[in-house]
């Protein structure tokens, strides 16, 4: 079964790119119509390729004992009553991706457009569309809360477990949410006033809602959707104005613009659609959970918890040693400096000292000079002194000898008259007329002194010897 489910698959995808192939070697179809094919061709071979995958996965559900769903009951379609509203018939065509009812995920194609009506004459208003959308969806349930949050918890923690969770108080079982992404392409031209757009715009962005059951009949069943698609677009168009006169569309240039992308979020679809199931309903679809698969996806996100909180441990550790590092060589080049700083001090000191060794040895030169020309001018004037003083004792010991003479005189009664001092220069023509006189006369007839010049002759000798 899985290979003649392969086999035809094959088939049919080889046949579909054959047949794409042709017709743009032929050029019948222009590119728009080529995009259709080729999404509506991804479309049917997902299809097909779930079929054919189908044998294996019944075979795996049948050794796990789970139940799985026929083929019809995977396949639906809707329509949208808004777009019918605005005049756009649609339809959309979904499938379920995978067999296993513990797999939710769905793709779906949709076409809507009221392209190309016909007229006989150039209408003032236009209003044409065109637009294909695949849409990729996850549907999924709301299950029963049996606890409640402390009130020390964060604002985001309580959005994140409140708001953005499937954990509800009060759960509606009866309802199957879904959330997805889609893409879309358009061809549009719009008329409503004096200047109309042709062009065509790609878009991008996500879609959410929920579908509800509304009524079933044996094995057939319809069910309301809700929701709607937010996203982004690029797209490019031509202005142009109504000519009545030459019934055509001039164009303006000046009003055109190329590819640009819009620059804020647009609202691509409201949903209120009737979805037409085979065999089942919303309500009993989308419903069994792989217990299993969700505690091995909590022991992968733990274990994947547990490796993030050892890398950020070690993270944190190698900061704590970076630091602890930067810190050390911190340190290091603080005590350097330090240690700079203080033999910068040394050195300032030694110099400081060397300079005021250098003025003290100056300044003591300087007082060893002048207390060497002081003991000098001293020795000098101790000099003058004990030469004053010898002479002052000299002169007093000749007032004493003449005293003691003159008192022996006294004693011995016998007068003496009076030697009158001479000075050293009138001495010394005293003594020269004493020399040249022994000359001129002999020495026989030399009178004897009489007694009082024989006394004051020694004094003058004696004085002379003293001088």
């Amino acid at each position: 079964m899985g290979n003649e489910g392969e086999h035809n698959a094959f088939l049919v995808q080889g046949k579909l790119v054959l047949f794409i192939g042709k017709c743009v070697r032929k050029g019948k179809y222009n590119g728009t119509k080529i995009l259709y094919c080729i999404l509506f061709s991804l479309f049917f071979l997902s299809g097909v390729e779930c079929y054919a995958q189908s044998p294996t996965m019944r075979k795996k559900a049948v050794e796990n004992k789970d139940s799985i769903m026929p083929f019809k009951s995977r396949l639906a379609f809707k329509t949208n009553a808004v777009d019918w509203l605005v005049l756009l018939p649609n339809i959309t065509a979904e499938f379920d991706l995978f067999g296993s009812p513990y797999k939710h995920y769905t793709l779906s194609l949709g076409i809507k457009g009221n392209w190309s009506t016909s007229q006989n004459y150039k209408p003032s208003i236009v209003y044409n569309l065109f637009d294909t959308r695949l849409e990729f969806r996850n549907y999924f349930r709301t299950t029963q809360r049996n606890f409640h949050h402390l009130d020390s918890a964060s604002f985001f923690q309580r959005l994140k477990e409140e708001v953005f969770t499937i954990k509800r108080f009060h759960p509606r079982y009866w309802r199957a949410y879904y959330w997805g992404v889609y893409a879309d392409y358009a061809n549009y031209n719009f008329k409503f006033g004096k200047r109309g757009m042709q062009g065509s715009a790609l878009g991008l962005g996500v879609s959410g809602g929920f579908s509800i059951p509304l009524y079933g009949y044996r094995d057939n069943f319809v069910d309301l959707e809700l929701g709607a698609s937010v996203g982004f677009v690029y797209t490019k168009y031509d202005a142009y104005r109504h000519d009545e006169e030459s019934n055509c569309y001039p164009r303006l240039p000046e009003k055109s613009k190329g590819g640009h992308l819009v620059p804020f979020p647009v609202v691509s679809d409201l949903r209120v659609a009737f979805v037409y199931r085979f065999s089942t309903s919303v309500k009993n679809k989308y419903k069994l959970i792989d217990y299993d698969k969700i505690n091995a996806r909590a022991e992968a996100k733990r274990q994947k918890q547990l490796r993030r909180d050892s890398i950020g441990e070690a993270r944190t550790k190698i900061k704590e040693l970076k630091k602890l590092q930067k810190d050390s060589l911190d340190l290091a080049k603080d005590s350097l400096s330090q240690i700079k700083d203080s033999l910068k001090k040394q050195d300032k000191l030694m110099k400081d000292s060397l300079e005021q060794v250098r003025k003290l040895d100056k300044e003591q030169a300087k007082l060893m000079k002048d207390s060497l020309e002081q003991v000098q001018k001293l020795e000098k004037e101790q000099a003058k002194l004990m030469k004053d003083s010898l002479e002052n004792v000299a002169k007093e010991e000749k007032k004493r000898s003449k005293e003691k003479k003159k008192d022996k005189r006294i004693e011995e009664g016998v007068e003496t008259p009076e030697i009158k001092e001479q000075s050293p220069d009138e001495q010394q023509p005293v003594q020269e007329k004493q020399s040249t006189e022994p000359e001129s006369s002999d020495p026989q007839a030399v009178t004897p002194p009489s007694s009082g010049s024989r006394e004051d002759n020694p004094e003058t000798t004696n004085m002379g010897g003293e001088e």
